[in-house]
């Protein structure tokens, strides 16, 4: 027979926001326990007390997603520089048997250009380019027969330096969106290479954004 405990332990894993409000004191305890009473009852085949719901949920211990909590701050404390980048933009471009040639194009007209910010993010169907304003003119030279899907100027990245450690911390990335989406940041898109993370966001948010992750190597 189905566990009412384990059920509810499973139910709520899946529901991490409200497991987290749950053991910050942040819910009602019994609206909690009608919310979930007719789930519970569909899992387990039968009708349940809604007095017995609410007993398990408050004896039911942290689960995953708080004891994660606990290994993300020691994670965050190991954290290196935070880089900000400004004057960006966002090109998405519906990919083609020549867009590697067009890649390759462009990396040659910017060759004498000043330093700047590039990168490539290839999909199924359609690649990502992130670059720095002063290289739109080489990029719509480069991709001028390619077809333009979206286009977003005003753009700025925020690149957080990780440990080798990042590889191996569980739900790593759900707890930086999290936080971000919890202060109203939008994030547009995310570059990640072996030990950095990008997180693209419009110009008008990232200084919020920037505050936000920087309180949490704090």
């Amino acid at each position: 027979m189905a566990n009412l405990r384990e059920e509810l332990k499973s139910l709520l894993n899946q529901q991490p926001f409200v497991e987290e409000a749950l053991h910050e004191d942040l819910i009602n305890i019994s609206s909690l326990a009608r919310r979930v009473k007719p789930e519970l009852e569909t899992r387990m085949g039968r009708e349940l007390n809604e007095g017995a719901i609410i007993m398990a949920i408050r004896r039911i211990g942290p689960g995953l997603q708080l004891q994660l909590q606990n290994r993300f701050r020691k994670f965050i404390g190991q954290l290196g520089d935070i880089i900000v980048r400004s004057n960006l933009v966002d090109m998405t471009f519906q990919n083609s048997p020549k867009t590697v040639k067009c890649e390759f194009k462009f990396l040659q007209l910017i060759n004498d250009l000043p330093n700047g910010f590039y990168s490539f993010s290839r999909g199924v169907d359609e690649t990502t380019i992130v670059i720095s304003t002063h290289y739109a003119d080489a990029l719509n030279v480069a991709f001028a027969d390619e077809k333009l899907i979206t286009r977003l100027d005003n753009m700025s990245s925020i690149t957080l330096k990780m440990p080798e450690s990042n590889r191996e911390t569980l739900g790593l990335y759900y707890y930086f969106f999290k936080n971000l989406s919890e202060g109203g940041i939008n994030v547009m898109e995310v570059i990640s290479t072996s030990n950095e993370a990008t997180f693209i966001v419009k110009h008008v948010d990232v200084d919020r954004a920037f505050s936000i992750l920087n309180k949490l190597k704090k």
